[in-house]
């Protein structure tokens, strides 16, 4: 290939990338972080590969100002191994293809920012990348098709936004995804069939949102699920939840709901690999929790069922105290139940 060849096909891929390029930063201070020094610059436009002052960059870093929206293109054409930190900038949104031809970026940052929504696509064709953080924003719509062909993610963690929904069919194709943090939102279900395209997810993390309902198939195929967290919802029945899907699963967390009733029966599909069982902060029948512990000792699995600042441990329904039977709500005094909801040492 001549020179002159190659100088064309150089200029037709930058011209390629401007097109693509939708203004997202005003004079804006990117630092380029070496493992010896920082380097800045100030970016209009899109930050595109050929403006980087050194091939060398480990972390670029955009932080502490305003930048309303991502747009398509804003970081594009950038072939070093880098991390991408944008973090406290005020974005708002994430537009479809806001990252573009970065085929080794490897951890993307983007927490504490206004994010209400992000668009499909937003997250599409990034080879390399493992890590995607959301943390701490207002995110209340996620589309379908958001994150797109990344072969090699294993975390996602969308926690602390206002998620009212989950819905698999934001990812295609992330065929490595282990983690998926989604703690502190507002989604009140899980629908059969939850994770039908996640079937590598490891650890689940759901606490503290507002579930009042799991269908009994939701967690359908999980045959690597290692960790399960629910705590601090609104859940009042477990017993239909089937986790016999989830035959490596060690660890289970449902602390903090308004469960009455649980009996071990419930966990025997996992009692083979169970390790650790917390249901401490709920208002169970002082029976159930005798059952409980009989059988989490005789299976040598680690259960923490109360709350050592607490007084009260269990309650006692007006009939049939001695049996772990499901009663109904008119069974408990309702001033003692909530006070289960207080605060309590969560482990």
């Amino acid at each position: 290939m001549n020179v002159t060849l190659l100088c064309a096909l150089l200029f037709c891929s930058l011209t390629v990338y401007a097109q693509n390029c939708v203004s997202t930063f005003q004079n804006n201070e990117v630092e380029f972080v070496l493992k010896n020094q920082k380097l800045s610059k100030t970016v209009t436009g899109c930050l595109i590969g050929n403006q980087i002052p050194t091939v060398n960059i480990d972390l670029i870093n955009i932080k502490g100002q305003v930048i309303p929206s991502l747009n398509s293109g804003a970081i594009s054409n950038i072939p070093h191994h880098f991390q991408l930190n944008i973090l406290h900038n005020k974005i708002d949104v994430i537009r479809e293809n806001a990252f573009l031809n970065l085929p080794r970026l490897r951890n993307l940052y983007m927490d504490h920012n206004h994010i209400t929504s992000v668009e499909p696509y937003a997250f599409e064709n990034l080879p390399l990348v493992e890590n995607i953080y959301l943390r701490n924003n207002n995110i209340d719509v996620i589309k379908k098709h958001t994150f797109v062909n990344l072969p090699k993610l294993t975390d996602i963690f969308i926690n602390n936004n206002k998620l009212k929904k989950f819905d698999h069919k934001w990812f295609v194709s992330t065929p490595s995804l282990r983690w998926l943090v989604l703690d502190d939102n507002q989604i009140t279900s899980l629908k059969s069939s939850a994770f039908e395209d996640l079937r590598s997810l490891t650890h689940i993390a759901f606490n503290n949102n507002n579930l009042t309902y799991i269908h009994p198939e939701a967690f359908y195929g999980l045959n690597q699920l290692e960790e399960l967290s629910l705590g601090e919802n609104e859940l009042t029945s477990f017993e239909e939840v089937n986790l016999s899907y989830s035959s490596a699963l060690y660890k289970l967390g449902i602390e903090h709901n308004k469960f009455t009733y649980l009996s071990p029966r419930f966990f025997n599909a996992v009692r083979g690999t169970m390790k650790e069982l917390f249901i401490q902060g709920n208002p169970l029948q002082c029976a159930c929790v005798d059952e409980l512990v009989l059988w989490a000792s005789n299976n040598n699995i680690k259960l923490v069922w109360k709350c050592e600042e607490k007084e009260v441990y269990c309650v006692f329904p007006l009939s049939s105290e001695n049996e772990c039977v499901k009663q109904p709500n008119g069974q408990f005094n309702s001033s003692l139940i909530e006070s289960f909801r207080s605060d309590c040492a969560i482990e």
